[in-house]
């Protein structure tokens, strides 16, 4: 697909940036060789792929179910610290 100078042009104005002409015909260039490459995901076949918001009555299951689980690792945590302190990471201090 062609993009055309003028509409770099209008992007560049909303972006609130200046371009010169130079850079107006690479960026239309390039614009249009990316919306060729995304236009080429419309050919893909994807009639055998379950969609995100399926039905999960029809036995369809996207969505894991969120489990509050209490940490409590603290111990744990605290292993991987070079000086733990009374259940805190404790640094050296860095400002006077």
């Amino acid at each position: 697909m062609s993009i055309d100078n003028d509409r770099v042009k209008k992007i560049a104005h909303l972006a609130r940036i200046e371009l010169s002409a130079d850079d107006i015909k690479m960026f239309s260039k390039q614009i249009g060789e990316i919306i060729g490459l995304m236009n080429q995901l419309n050919e893909v076949d994807i009639s055998d792929i379950l969609s995100f918001d399926a039905d999960s009555s029809k036995g369809h299951r996207n969505r894991t179910e969120d489990i509050v689980k209490d940490g409590n690792y603290i111990e744990l945590i605290l292993q991987n610290a070079p000086e733990p302190k009374e259940g805190f990471f404790t640094v050296k201090k860095v400002i006077e």
